[in-house]
């Protein structure tokens, strides 16, 4: 199966969800990162058995799973295990596979693409380039303004301004 039109469609319409098709997946920081459901190697990820995962991903051979979910997995695993280079590979794969998708209505591409840059820009900040982290998360809240492309960008700003984030809840709350 490969990523159609309706299985993106009933993924962005369910991802408010707790059933989401779309997990998020807390990384460094407690910056938030994005995996795909019913993805080969998403649940051992999701256990913390990166490598394990990561096997599984590159070793998957079925016609079942799309590029960009299995990229979009490689890239959380390999920042958390904080591979960089192959994180940087299977981020940017990611992020072009989304643009590059054919058969998939505009916003569906676009949610896609917002999401691989969030992830993409998780890896930057593992990666101590808080630049590229930045215009990662600015680009995915200007394609999709979610909670979890808010919550990285909010969560960078913080960072970079020296404010904790507890405080910042405080205020919002006040």
């Amino acid at each position: 199966m490969t990523f159609t039109a309706k299985k993106f469609a009933t993924a962005v319409a369910l991802s408010v969800l707790a059933s989401s098709p779309f997990l998020a997946f807390a990384a460094s920081d407690g910056y938030k990162m994005v995996l795909i459901e019913d993805t080969p190697g998403v649940t051992t990820i999701q256990a913390g058995q990166l490598q394990q995962g990561i096997s599984e991903v590159t070793n998957y051979r079925g016609a079942e799973a799309d590029s960009f979910s299995l990229h979009m997995s490689l890239c959380v695993a390999y920042s958390r295990l904080n591979q960089i280079d192959q994180a940087q590979n299977a981020c940017s794969k990611a992020v072009s596979l989304a643009q590059s998708t054919a058969a998939l209505p505009a916003d569906a591409k676009r949610e896609m693409r917002a999401l691989a840059y969030s992830n993409r820009g998780v890896m930057h900040v593992l990666a101590s380039d808080k630049v590229a982290a930045l215009e990662d998360f600015k680009r995915a809240v200007s394609l999709q303004n979610n909670d979890i492309n808010q919550h990285n960008l909010a969560r960078l700003t913080a960072d970079i301004n020296g404010v904790d984030t507890n405080q910042i809840a405080y205020n919002s709350a006040e």
